[in-house]
């Protein structure tokens, strides 16, 4: 399930991961940069179902390009990680089905400049974070330790710890 696109980044260290590494869903790590995955991490969840012609992606895509993901992260199906800058998963956190990740913006906003790369930022998911299916996250989002993010969820900017949040923008639902 690891899919041979990866065995290039593999050798050349491009992606680390520690043991006990289980993938569920046909999973590849593309462009660039620098993939690294903690312990007891699972990517998918069993085959069939929405998954069978899906896949997981993590994508470093330039030189310097990072993905940080810790130690026991748990994702369902269909996630895609991109980062031209840095992502960071925190350790314990669990990502939901048809979840998208993005540090930058793909195209730039004037119209002069749609085919070029557009803003670029980071994303930082914090410790043991809980994000629903069908949640997007935006550049330069923090998310902080122990949240949750609501089903459906456009998440862009900065969120404390110990928070219910989300809607299109999201924002804080409730404190947990």
């Amino acid at each position: 399930m690891f899919l041979l696109p990866n065995c290039r980044a593999l050798f050349l260290n491009k992606i680390t991961f520690k043991k006990r590494l289980e993938i569920q869903q046909h999973t590849v790590c593309t462009g660039k940069g620098y993939v690294e995955i903690g312990y007891d991490c699972l990517f998918g969840y069993k085959i069939g179902g929405f998954n069978r012609r899906g896949s997981i992606e993590i994508q470093a895509r330039y030189d310097n390009s990072r993905i940080k993901i810790g130690d026991n992260v748990k994702t369902n199906n269909n996630i895609f990680l991109l980062a031209a800058n840095y992502i960071e998963i925190g350790d314990n956190s669990l990502i939901g089905q048809n979840v998208t990740v993005m540090d930058h913006e793909a195209h730039g906003i004037e119209p002069h400049n749609r085919n070029q790369l557009g803003e670029i930022g980071k994303v930082i998911i914090g410790l043991n974070v809980w994000i629903g299916n069908n949640v997007v996250i935006l550049k330069n989002s923090e998310i902080g330790d122990n949240s949750i993010v609501a089903t459906g969820a456009v998440v862009s900017g900065k969120f404390p710890p110990n928070v219910i949040i989300g809607g299109v923008p999201a924002k804080i639902l409730k404190s947990i």
